[in-house]
């Protein structure tokens, strides 16, 4: 019986990271922090698709139903976000032209953000459709980055352009608006601008010898955490210098917020390992999920001075509706 005991003990450390809430179900989109509550955007093997307010579906699509057609979230980073009063996500619907075979041929990609306000229904505020969308949101501002030729291209802060840009990636904190240029695999610069002017503050570049930025967040301080090559690496607007969190990273996503960095670090294999919080030195604060075959990660890491919210899926797959958990901690 104490046998039986401990492997429990041990299975439900392993699904469950200590103290944390968990959710059942992935988060193919997001997840992200709103208050004291996290929020994502789910898919079901139907078609369909679901956001969720910690596990209560407040918003849902369904699927396509024409030969060659798919509805889904928009990609990450930025297909989820959220506050108290504001909350947008990104419908991504695809159509396989004649004379494509679904894993072939050409196609049609067509992407709209949808925002609401104060629980309002989701609407397009920019009555655009573009090849690529992304959200960010902090209190009642909603900032939009969209892809596409003109008159749509570019970013958008409260429906107001203040940048014609091509953005993969978009964040704002307190009186700064922030933006990544395409292409997404890999960014030449982040631009980072006052978010009432739209007065660029900075155009950042990658070091000597790294070709492009991945993935990047900011907080309302100026520092800012980004994925460099294969390193995490942390700076400010007002010290350039660049702290290596980790040399080589999963570099999927990063957060930071209230001086601290979440990120996920890899193993020799290059396969994830460990999702840690640090400060802005590197040093290590918490660990809070270990990854392996049977957990792995699945969307973004948020961050705010009071929790930290992420996403797993039970298994290496493709396919986004297997088994899953989203989970929301606490941090001191």
């Amino acid at each position: 019986m104490r046998g039986l005991t401990l492997i429990c003990a041990a299975l439900c450390i392993v699904a469950s990271p200590a103290q944390a809430k968990t959710y059942n179900g992935m988060a193919f989109a997001g997840p992200t922090i709103s208050g004291d509550s996290v929020v994502w955007g789910t898919e079901y093997s139907d078609g369909s698709g679901a956001v969720k307010v910690g596990g209560r579906i407040v918003a849902r699509f369904e699927r396509m139903t024409g030969k060659g057609e798919k509805r889904q979230f928009g990609g990450t980073p930025g297909a989820v976000s959220a506050s108290p009063t504001r909350m947008a996500y990104t419908l991504d619907d695809s159509r396989q032209l004649p004379g494509g075979d679904g894993d072939s041929g050409a196609s049609t990609v067509s992407v709209q953000p949808l925002v609401s306000v104060d629980g309002s229904p989701f609407t397009n505020p920019l009555g655009c459709d573009a090849a690529y969308v992304t959200t960010a949101i902090d209190g009642d501002t909603v900032v939009l980055g969209v892809d596409d030729e003109p008159p749509c291209g570019g970013v958008y802060v409260d429906g107001r352009k203040i940048a014609e840009a091509e953005p993969c990636q978009v964040r704002i904190a307190g009186p700064y608006v922030a933006w990544r240029t395409s292409p997404c695999g890999g960014s030449a610069t982040i631009t980072v601008a006052d978010r009432v002017s739209g007065a660029v503050v900075a155009s950042l570049t990658p070091a000597k010898g790294v070709r492009t930025w991945g993935v990047f967040d900011l907080d309302e301080s100026g520092n800012i955490v980004a994925a460099e090559g294969e390193r995490v690496v942390a700076f400010s607007l007002a010290d350039p210098r660049r702290y290596v969190l980790a040399k080589k990273s999963w570099s999927s996503t990063v957060a930071t917020a209230d001086g601290r960095a979440a990120f996920i670090t890899v193993d020799e294999n290059v396969g994830p390992e460990r999702l840690l919080l640090t400060d802005l030195r590197g040093k290590v604060l918490e660990r809070l999920d270990r990854y392996g075959k049977r957990r792995w990660p699945e969307g973004e890491i948020a961050l705010t001075d009071r929790w930290v919210a992420w996403s797993v899926k039970r298994d290496i797959y493709d396919h986004p509706t297997g088994p899953g958990n989203v989970f929301l901690k606490r941090i001191g």
